[in-house]
C-alpha cells in the first residue's frame, strides 16, 4: 500500500534530448514515420540480444482497486473510454482487489466457524467493496481473460491485538476458533463474490506485515514469519476445506505482499512449511533493484516471484515530473524483471492524485485522462503477456548501462526497452540478434511523444541493426523473424 507518511525524496538530475533510429544503407523498403535528427553524433557501442537463451515467462501484469475504485466507476465522466482504455488497449491479464473488513464483520457473526450467518455481514455498507465489484465487472465485460486477485488488509477488528481495522497489530490468537474465524470471513467474501458472479483466482492473506503500521490510519495488519506460517497453515487450510465442500473454486496462495524486496525472502521457508502458498510476492517501495529481485526470485525457487504493488511517482512528491516519474516506472520494469519476477502489477487502475498513482488521472467530476505513465505501461507491456525474459550485453555504451535494458521473447518475435536517462543521446548503437530479422518496428516515449511509432522497415534480412537511442528517452525496439 502506498505510504504517504514513508516518502522520500529522490533527487533526480536529468535532461532532455532528442532521438532518431536509423539503419546502416537504407533500402527502398524502410518507410520512415518520422524526420530522422540528420546531425546525430554517432557514439556506437552494442547491445547482444540473447535470444536463444530465454528465462522466466511473464504471466501475470495488470493493476488493482484500492482506494479509489469510487472515482473510477462515478466520479469520472468518461467510464466507458477510461474501460476501455483500461481493459481494452493495454496487454492486462489480472484485475487486484481489496477483501476489505472495515463494517464487514465488526462482531463475531457466532461462535461456530462452520455454521455461516450471513446476515450478520454487511457487503454494501463499504462503498468501496461495492465500486470494485462494479468495476471488476466492467473489465471482464470488456476482457474475458482477465482473473482476480484479492488480498486481505486486514483481519475483522474482533480478531485483532488492537480492536481495530487500522494502525496494525496483528491476528489475536487468543481469540477462541481465531484461525477458524479469520478464514470464515475470507470464506463469506468469496462466497459474497461468487454470488455476484466474480470467481477468485488469487489470494494474498497479508498486506505488507512487514511494515511497522501502529501510524497507518487505513486497513493493516503485522505479521511476523511465525505468524504468517501459523495463518497459512490454519487459516488458508481450513478455508480450502470450507471451499471444497461447497464446490467453490479454491483461488492460487500467494503469499504474504512484502513492502520491502530484501523481506520476502524470509517468509519462503515458513510458508513452504504450511504447505499452502504456491506463489511469492512482494511490493517495490523499498530495496529496489534487480540484485535484491533476483535474491527474493532465488529464494521464491519454482514457485516464481511476481511484482503486486508499485506506481510512477513514488518517492518523488505530491506533483512529480511526468517525464521522470515515467522513466522510472520503466526502470522498475527493469528491476523486477531482470531480477526474474513473473508479473507485474500497478498499484490502481485510477488515482485522482497528481503522483500518478493510477494508470488513469481520475478527477472527480471530470473526465479520465492518460498521463505518461500511461502510455509507457503501454509501450513496455504490449507483448509482454507470455514471453520469456532475456538476457542482453551492452559493449561499448557510455551514456545508460545494463540495469536501463531489458529483453523479452516468445515464438519469432522480440521486443528490447532501453531508457536513457542520460542529456546526451546514445547513437548508432548496434543490436546483434543472433540471426536474420525480417522485420522492425521502433517506439518511443519522450517529452514530445507517447508510446509513437518512430520507425518501421520490413524486409530487413539482417542479423543486427543500429538504433540511435535520445537523452530522457524510452524506447522499445520490436522486431519479427
Amino acid at each position: 500500500m502506498r505510504k504517504n507518511q514513508i516518502l522520500s525524496a529522490i533527487a533526480v538530475t536529468l535532461a532532455c534530448a532528442v532521438l532518431s533510429c536509423r539503419k546502416n544503407a537504407v533500402p527502398p523498403a524502410q518507410q520512415r514515420v518520422n524526420q530522422p535528427v540528420i546531425n546525430s553524433v554517432q557514439s556506437g557501442g552494442s547491445i547482444t540480444v540473447g535470444i536463444g537463451s530465454p528465462l522466466q515467462k511473464i504471466d501475470l501484469i495488470g493493476a488493482g482497486c484500492y482506494f479509489y475504485s469510487g472515482h473510477l466507476v462515478n466520479g469520472i465522466t468518461n467510464f466507458t473510454d477510461a474501460s476501455n482504455w483500461l481493459w481494452h488497449d493495454l496487454n492486462v491479464n489480472v484485475f487486484k482487489i481489496v477483501l476489505r473488513a472495515d463494517g464487514v464483520e465488526d462482531v463475531n457473526d457466532n461462535t461456530d466457524p462452520n455454521n455461516t450467518d450471513f446476515s450478520k455481514f454487511n457487503f454494501t455498507g463499504n462503498s468501496n467493496l461495492v465500486d470494485q465489484i462494479t468495476a471488476l465487472k466492467k473489465a471482464q465485460l470488456t476482457n474475458p481473460a482477465i482473473k482476480v486477485w484479492a488480498i486481505v488488509l486486514s483481519p475483522p477488528k474482533y480478531l485483532k491485538t488492537n480492536n481495530s481495522v487500522n494502525n496494525g497489530g496483528t491476528l489475536n490468537a487468543s481469540v477462541t476458533n481465531a484461525y477458524s474465524e479469520f478464514g470464515e470471513f475470507l470464506y463469506a467474501h468469496i462466497k459474497n463474490l461468487k454470488d455476484n458472479g466474480i470467481t477468485v483466482n488469487y489470494l494474498s492473506l497479508m498486506n505488507e506485515p512487514d511494515y511497522p503500521s501502529s501510524g497507518i490510519a487505513y486497513e493493516s495488519a503485522e505479521f511476523t514469519t511465525a505468524q504468517a506460517q501459523s495463518v497459512y497453515t490454519s487459516t488458508a487450510g481450513w478455508l480450502k476445506t470450507k471451499l471444497q465442500s461447497l464446490s467453490i473454486s479454491v483461488p492460487v496462495f500467494a503469499s504474504p505482499d512484502c513492502i520491502d524486496v530484501t523481506h520476502t525472502g524470509s517468509y519462503v521457508s515458513g510458508l513452504n512449511a504450511s504447505g499452502n502458498v504456491s506463489l511469492f510476492t512482494t511490493h517495490q517501495y523499498f530495496n529496489s533493484s534487480a540484485a535484491n529481485f533476483s535474491s527474493a526470485s532465488s529464494s521464491a525457487g519454482a514457485k516464481g516471484l511476481y511484482m503486486t504493488e508499485w506506481h510512477a511517482g513514488f518517492g518523488m512528491g505530491t506533483t512529480p515530473d511526468e517525464l521522470t516519474a515515467a522513466l522510472d516506472l520503466v526502470n522498475k520494469f527493469h528491476d523486477a524483471f531482470r531480477g526474474g519476477a513473473k508479473g507485474w502489477l500497478y498499484f490502481e487502475w485510477g488515482n485522482p492524485e497528481t503522483n500518478f498513482g493510477g494508470l488513469l488521472y481520475t478527477p472527480w467530476g471530470a473526465p479520465a485522462v492518460r498521463k505518461k505513465n500511461y502510455y509507457v505501461f503501454q509501450q513496455y507491456t504490449a507483448n509482454l503477456l507470455n514471453e520469456n525474459y532475456i538476457p542482453t550485453t551492452l559493449t561499448g555504451i557510455t551514456n545508460f548501462g545494463a540495469d536501463n535494458v531489458s529483453a523479452f521473447t516468445t515464438s519469432n518475435k522480440a521486443d528490447i526497452n532501453v531508457v536513457n536517462w542520460n542529456t546526451d543521446p546514445q547513437n548508432r548503437v548496434r543490436l546483434y540478434f543472433g540471426g536474420n530479422i525480417s522485420t522492425i518496428r521502433i517506439y518511443r516515449t519522450s517529452a514530445t511523444e507517447n508510446n509513437a511509432l518512430i520507425w518501421s522497415q520490413d524486409n530487413v534480412n539482417q542479423n543486427y541493426y543500429d538504433v540511435d537511442y535520445a537523452g530522457k528517452s524510452f524506447t522499445t525496439v520490436r522486431v519479427t523473424w
